[in-house]
């Protein structure tokens, strides 16, 4: 026997054939008797399980790109951390702006999983860098922060920026848009300040020894620290300046006391 209904505008399928479940559970069946739905909501759970197949996939596949570029597990799985927080905040963007879950939703957090690492992948990697180059962890972590905060919030501001029209236009069709710019806008929000927050933490209690250079061959790359050359200059400069003054005071000292020894 088969059972077919519409639905009225203003209602969720996915909604309304989860409280029909809830209810046939409770009926008394008849032995040899089963009830299943078909129609659009098997379509829609097909599409959930294979939505879902896809971000467990991309969460993989991304893991082992960082794995291979920086020849360690520890500093992607420190930067993989990022994807959980942009799965927050694009939660958190749907709630607030009263949205529903749906495939475009979920498509919209495939997309975030891939942007989203590069914020950390920009600051670990300038991290190991400052650190192979004899800078202290806490000191790199504080030099990182200072010279890479601007690029990580203009790359997280290019993006976002393209996804507010999605989310304020009344366009035909920009209703089932705006789930997955929402998604992309919460999720870059709230990632990329916990980024400079949870990364640099993360980092000082986990990664305890000093990276060691990966060599890729000749390559034609300017190895220059960059911008955070100067702050690495005069932070030298300032543990060497207590040393030499105190080197010259001993110095001083024990140049007075040889001449008031040699005085007849």
């Amino acid at each position: 026997m088969t059972v077919t209904a519409e639905i009225e505008d203003g209602y969720n399928n996915a909604l309304l054939s989860r409280d029909l479940t809830q209810k046939i559970d409770q009926l008394d069946l008849p032995e040899g008797y089963t009830v299943s739905f078909g129609g659009e909501i098997s379509n829609v759970n097909t599409m959930l399980e294979q939505m879902i197949l896809l971000l467990i996939l991309g969460f993989i596949l991304i893991y082992l790109v960082m794995v291979a570029q920086f020849q360690s597990l520890l500093s992607p799985f420190i930067i993989i951390l990022t994807v959980p927080l942009a799965f927050t905040g694009g939660l958190l963007g749907l709630l607030f702006a009263g949205e529903q879950l749906s495939m475009l939703s979920l498509m919209g957090f495939a997309v975030l999983m891939g942007t989203v690492v590069n914020n950390g992948i920009v600051f670990v990697d300038y991290v190991n860098q400052l650190r192979r180059g004899g800078l202290g962890k806490r000191d790199a972590l504080i030099a990182s922060g200072k010279t890479r905060m601007r690029p990580i919030i203009m790359t997280a501001l290019t993006t976002i920026l393209a996804m507010v029209p999605m989310i304020l236009s009344d366009a035909v069709g920009a209703s089932m848009q705006r789930g997955m710019a929402l998604v992309v806008v919460g999720g870059l929000l709230y990632a990329t300040f916990m980024t400079l927050y949870v990364v640099p933490v993360m980092y000082d209690l986990l990664y305890r020894r000093v990276p060691y250079e990966v060599d890729l061959g000749d390559e034609n790359i300017d190895d220059d620290p960059g911008d955070a050359q100067a702050y690495l200059e005069a932070l030298r400069g300032a543990h060497a300046a207590p040393a030499t003054a105190n080197a010259s005071a001993a110095a001083s000292a024990a140049s007075n006391s040889c001449n008031h020894k040699t005085t007849p």
